[in-house]
């Protein structure tokens, strides 16, 4: 590893602090890392929801693209990995380096690790260093001890901000939105979410919202977690002392000529004067005591004898093996742990992941075993020949038809096409032979594409109260009918007739 030319200050850094510089590192070199996401990551989205409308489950087009992030986290990663070597790739260069990288802890990480919430710090890890099989347990384990609940919380944290920015881009389109096209009451909004086009259109939008939110809070994630490797490991190899003694080394080795020059010059001198004391050398030695005026003395002598003595004794300077039970951990159970292994965060963490990793990996069987159901019974659906049923033709009748004349008499009509079975197209009469009476009595021409939410907002200007509420009743009925397949009862269809706009009432 090249730790001369990193681009970053390296120093045993607090958890917190390593997250801000990961943030940091990313702000720096966001046009490469951004850049290279978009490029990777927004083919597989848009074929994710192909596949999705293909299979007619557009939950799937939420499903995939969150089930592939391990996928996604090799690009910020690469990035970054160079970029704080002050080599950063271009988007090109990330989008052809992925097949050299390693895939098969990739195809861990999206199958049983998918729901490792530790997959910020482990990533680094396996993709980086490249760590034999059975050396990597006890490599995770050395470099995670102090990390686990740190990374677990910096997981939660991201998915909270995550699920933040989701659900503002909801409120913010919901604000943009006009006051004509949104419903008028609970229950509108409930009869809404029972029509299939109106469910689909959320989860598409879901969809696109999720990818936008992931878009912007997962190369973040992914560098937090890089930052906090890179401080783990400057703790343990001492990365920090190591460049200090490099960069010694190489301006020493710089500097070497001129230093032995200016040595030759300078000291020349002073070898034959170090020579001449050299001679009167061994008499100093000999007369240490009186330089530092501290002669031997009787008292001395008798000391020296009453150690010796002592060390003599039977008890004294014999070996003795004595066993007894200690801690396993150094520090006195009436102390406090020392803050960085197990402060109430890195507790609280541990602990929340235990559980949270239990919640999710039932979670991922309910997830395996409902897609196991839905592939059968969509090969089953393929696979066995499916009997052609007699539909009725769809062909409505010459009074249904938007260009035909109303009849003289709509409720008769109306009355005969509903006892022959033809509902639908009887719903239909009665709804557009209603909306043209609405029409005549707003002294409006009816417009060709008005919808039923128009003639929603067109009966809002009737003065007539009663009349106002049973235009309403009768367009909400055509709604359900057209797009939900719900069709009212025999008494309520009498009711329906009765009166005003399916009679024709002078004003």
């Amino acid at each position: 590893m090249q730790l001369e030319r990193i681009g970053v200050a390296l120093r045993p850094r607090t958890s917190s602090e390593a997250m801000d510089l990961g943030m940091t590192m990313l702000r720096a070199h966001a046009r490469p890392v951004w850049l290279a996401w978009f490029g990777f990551t927004l083919p597989i989205f848009l074929v994710c929801q192909g596949l999705a409308w293909l299979l007619g489950a557009p939950w799937l087009g939420l499903l995939l693209p969150w089930w592939l992030r391990p996928l996604f986290d090799r690009i910020p990663l690469y990035v970054l990995s160079r970029a704080v070597f002050e080599q950063a790739p271009t988007w090109r260069a990330t989008l052809r380096a992925q097949w050299a990288w390693p895939w098969k802890r990739t195809l861990a990480a999206l199958s049983y690790l998918r729901v490792d919430t530790n997959r910020s710090l482990r990533l680094p890890m396996e993709l980086l260093e490249g760590v034999a099989a059975n050396q990597r347990r006890a490599r995770w384990r050395v470099l995670s001890r102090p990390l686990v609940g740190v990374a677990s919380g910096l997981t939660w944290t991201c998915i909270a901000f995550e699920l933040t920015i989701s659900l503002s881009l909801c409120i913010f389109a919901a604000w943009m939105l006009p006051n004509e096209s949104l419903p008028d009451s609970m229950r509108d909004l409930n009869q809404a979410f029972t029509m299939p086009a109106f469910r689909h259109a959320l989860v598409w939008i879901a969809s696109g919202v999720t990818y936008v939110s992931m878009s912007i809070v997962e190369p973040l994630y992914v560098a937090a977690g890089f930052a906090l490797y890179l401080n783990r490991r400057t703790q343990l190899e001492a990365w920090d002392i190591d460049l200090t003694f490099r960069r010694l080394r190489q301006r020493l080795l710089e500097a070497g000529v001129a230093m032995m020059l200016l040595a030759c010059i300078v000291g020349a001198p002073s070898i034959a004067h170090a020579a001449d004391k050299h001679a009167d050398a061994e008499p100093a030695q000999q007369n240490i005591a009186e330089v530092f005026h501290q002669p031997m003395t009787d008292k001395d002598a008798l000391f020296a004898s009453k150690a010796a003595d002592v060390y003599r004794d039977p008890r004294f300077g014999q070996d003795h093996k004595v066993m007894h039970w200690a801690l396993k951990h150094p520090w006195d159970l009436k102390q406090p742990p020392p803050s960085n292994t197990s402060s109430w965060f890195s507790v609280f963490g541990n602990l929340g992941a235990g559980l949270l990793n239990v919640i999710f990996w039932g979670l991922l069987a309910a997830v395996v075993v409902a897609l196991i159901m839905f592939a059968v019974r969509h090969l089953r659906g393929v696979s066995m020949p499916t009997v052609e049923r007699a539909e009725k033709p769809k062909v409505l009748r010459s009074s249904v038809v938007h260009d035909a004349p109303l009849p003289d008499d709509l409720p008769a009509a109306v009355r005969e096409l509903w006892r022959e079975g033809h509902r639908r197209e009887a719903l239909a009469l009665l709804y557009r032979g209603s909306v043209q009476r609405a029409a005549v009595a707003l002294r409006m021409q009816p417009p060709i594409d008005a919808t039923e939410s128009d003639w929603l907002q067109h009966a809002r200007a009737l003065d007539d109260v009663a009349r106002r509420e049973r235009l309403i009743v009768i367009v909400r009925t055509w709604q359900l009918a057209a797009y939900a397949d719900r069709y009212p009862g025999d008494a309520d269809m009498d009711a329906l007739l009765s009166g005003w706009p399916a009679q024709q009432v002078a004003p």
